[in-house]
């Protein structure tokens, strides 16, 4: 296809060059009123014999030669930068998050920890979310201190000169291995009242749902806040898309909602919901 194009606009162009030379080279009309001759015949030079025709050209027609040879060379750049674009977008597109359940499973070490479990959290922070001030202190004085080891491990690796090597994320790991999950530390109920206090998103509501899914099948539609699966509440979508990724492959198991003001319980099978997922608030029930 690409040399059909190429061969296509070469002879346009020397198409275009026969009728400037036929126009330009044309003897005067007559006088008499007669037609004149258009004659095509090539001319020969005779002091060095050299061919002048639209495709044989003279000296003076190099800079046509060189503007064309230009042109093509114009055009092959363009084409190479049509297919970096068209790579870059299909890595970008093949790169974005569906946000569909079950679409990916959460790295090992990650499942069943929310992202927002995973923040770094304040005093402040914990009391403006109805945590008692003694919790609040115990829990945000063992955060810091995980905190502090990740930027001494940095300040050490910097010094040693193991930063971004594997012993350096291996002992970053090990810290991470150590950290708090606020959920755990509040229980479900407190970290739930937590959330809401703390104008957080603590609910996840069904956007839509695929045709043919085992969400449509087993009765979940749009609009629907999922409270539970498999009977652990969830509180985030990246909880439920973990959840969907354990067990063992089409075990069925029970997904609870919130639908308008009424609870529904449905039996769905584990792995992908064919649901596209997002974050909401509501009141601790």
């Amino acid at each position: 296809m690409k040399s059909k194009v190429l061969i296509t606009s070469i002879t346009c162009l020397i198409i275009g060059f026969s009728a400037a030379y036929f126009i330009f080279d044309a003897p005067p009309a007559a006088d008499n009123g007669e037609t004149a001759v258009i004659h095509t015949e090539n001319k020969v030079n005779d002091e060095d014999n050299v061919i002048s025709s639209p495709f044989f050209p003279l000296a003076g027609q190099h800079d046509d030669n060189a503007r064309l040879t230009n042109l093509e060379n114009e055009i092959s750049q363009i084409r190479q930068q049509l297919q970096k674009i068209q790579l870059d977008l299909r890595e970008i597109s093949s790169s974005m998050d569906t946000t569909l359940a079950g679409t990916h499973a959460a790295p090992a070490n990650n499942q069943g920890i929310s992202l927002l479990s995973r923040r770094l959290f304040s005093y402040d922070n914990l009391i403006k979310g109805g945590i008692e001030p003694g919790i609040a202190e115990d829990i945000a004085r063992r955060k810091n201190a995980i905190e502090l080891k990740k930027l001494e491990l940095q300040d050490r690796a910097t010094r040693g000169g193991y930063l971004d090597t594997q012993r350096y994320y291996d002992e970053l790991a090990n810290i991470n291995s150590q950290g708090i999950n606020l959920r755990d530390e509040l229980g479900d109920d407190l970290y739930d009242e937590y959330l809401y206090n703390s104008k957080q998103n603590n609910r996840i509501r069904i956007t839509a749902v695929m045709l043919g899914s085992a969400a449509e099948q087993a009765g979940i539609k749009k609009d629907d806040i999922v409270l539970s699966y498999d009977n652990e509440r969830m509180f985030t979508w990246d909880e439920l898309k973990s959840k969907t990724t354990e067990g063992q492959l089409g075990e069925y198991v029970t997904i609870s909602v919130y639908r308008n003001g009424e609870i529904f319980s449905f039996s769905v099978p584990r792995g992908p919901l064919g649901t596209q997922l997002g974050a909401t608030r509501m009141p601790p029930h």
